[in-house]
């Protein structure tokens, strides 16, 4: 089977590739990727003219929620909205229920996303950083979770306030040559807030989340990374106070990375409105010199990677009092749609260090099979065709995530990948006409 991804611009930054060219599948692996491919013989052949040719999107930080909590979000729903979003591989958190501290939860996850039900996209699992026995919280055997399978270690979800624990974790991760993700957050200084600590907070009358909250746990991560030689991720920055102490971090040598949420680069805490849970978040939504920040941050290189936090709830959970709602935002379907529209239209960030944070580094920070369109660089070829020129308006109730607790709903986008290949075709918009497809089976 011979497939052809023709006249589309192909961003690629594993090569620093820029150019407008075809990329050529042969049995489901990729042969060729550059300039045309003069008059090819193809079963099927994709017309990109105007369409962008990326590696299948990355996502490092996605809530699966399965096992234990299938009414908030499944395997099989999460990976279908992921292939939505154009993403060919993401990677699921720990803190399921029960949360993923054994080889047996490992294999099962895994399991689950190779069924020929799920979205055909390629599952990372996550290993839970510790576990609590006997009241106590210990480290999980790492070791062997690494030979399950899982490409990081987390304490997502619970962030381990034991600096010491937290320093022997480092060292074992070191060992293992496997990256500890960071869930930044001092909860005794976050106790009962629901949004940021500002005028916001005071005129809803509502307890506040100072950013030092955050702030105070990335400079102990910093400077414990820096120390062990361990690799550190730091999950969701929020502050611009978060991106200066992992700028000074990196200039120190320190092994540190971090993503950013494109609702903490899109939207502020004045968002939030009368009370509408679909804005709470951890962390917070936060000031306008906090976007401001982010985005620079994202322009200089502070900032590695984006990822959604794609975090469903079920409507019952969400639709209550603010202050009880669960804190958290599907993003799966529009992460990149709020790249584009934010960051990447404005200048911020070229479309080559777009696919790079979204794709690229992502992979290259897991050791993940994916982020490039090099001839065999994959085992499986993953592609990603997106339309950067769509408008369109985002619609809760036409999505694949069982999560409708998003703050973009019905808001206008420009930009949207309207394709998704991962060994083959598993997803397709109908914005991408499928007459565009000749010689299909």
């Amino acid at each position: 089977m011979r497939t052809i991804f023709r006249g589309g611009r192909i961003l690629d930054p594993s090569q620093g590739m820029d150019l407008v060219g075809d990329v050529v599948v042969e049995n489901a692996q990729i042969v060729s990727c550059g300039e045309a491919t003069p008059n090819p013989v193809a079963d099927i052949e994709y017309d990109c003219n105007g369409l962008w040719i990326v590696p299948g999107l990355v996502d490092m930080h996605v809530h699966l929620r399965e096992p234990g909590e299938e009414h908030r979000e499944t395997i099989r729903t999460g990976t279908m909205a992921a292939a939505a979003g154009g993403f060919t591989s993401v990677c699921c958190m720990p803190n399921t229920s029960p949360p993923l501290d054994s080889s047996a939860l490992i294999d099962f996850i895994l399991d689950k996303a190779s069924s020929p039900d799920s979205g055909g996209v390629f599952v990372a699992p996550v290993g839970a950083l510790t576990k609590v026995v006997d009241g106590n919280r210990r480290l999980t055997n790492l070791s062997s979770l690494r030979k399950a399978g899982i490409v990081a270690a987390s304490d997502e979800g619970n962030p381990l306030q034991d600096a010491s624990l937290m320093m022997n974790a480092m060292e074992y991760c070191h060992q293992l040559d496997i990256p500890i993700l960071c869930h930044c957050e001092d909860l005794t200084l976050s106790v009962n807030g629901s949004v940021n600590d500002g005028t916001v907070s005071a005129v809803l009358g509502l307890k506040g989340i100072p950013r030092t909250a955050e702030e105070v746990m990335v400079m102990r991560n910093c400077l414990l990374a820096l120390q062990t030689g361990c690799r550190v991720h730091i999950l969701r920055v929020s502050t611009w106070g978060s991106v200066e102490l992992i700028r000074q971090a990196k200039f120190l040598g320190a092994p540190v990375t971090c993503e950013v949420c494109p609702h903490h680069f899109s939207l502020t805490e004045d968002d939030i409105g009368e009370f509408d849970p679909n804005f709470k978040t951890t962390p917070p939504l936060r000031s306008q010199l906090d976007v401001d920040m982010l985005l620079q941050a994202l322009n200089d290189g502070t900032i590695d990677c984006i990822a959604s936090d794609h975090s469903p709830y079920a409507p019952h959970e969400v639709n209550v009092p603010f202050e009880e709602a669960p804190f958290g935002m599907a993003g799966l379907e529009t992460s990149l749609a709020a790249t584009l529209t934010f960051a990447t239209h404005p200048g911020t960030i070229t479309p080559l260090e777009t696919i790079d944070k979204m794709s690229t580094r992502p992979a290259q920070i897991l050791g993940l099979d994916a982020g490039t369109l090099r001839p065999s660089g994959t085992a499986l070829a993953q592609i990603t065709l997106v339309d950067p020129a769509l408008e369109w308006s985002f619609d809760v109730h036409r999505t694949f995530s069982k999560g409708k607790n998003s703050p973009f709903d019905g808001m206008k986008f420009t930009g949207k990948p309207v394709l998704t290949y991962c060994g083959s075709e598993i997803y397709r918009d109908a914005a991408y006409d499928s007459g565009r497809v000749v010689g299909e089976d």
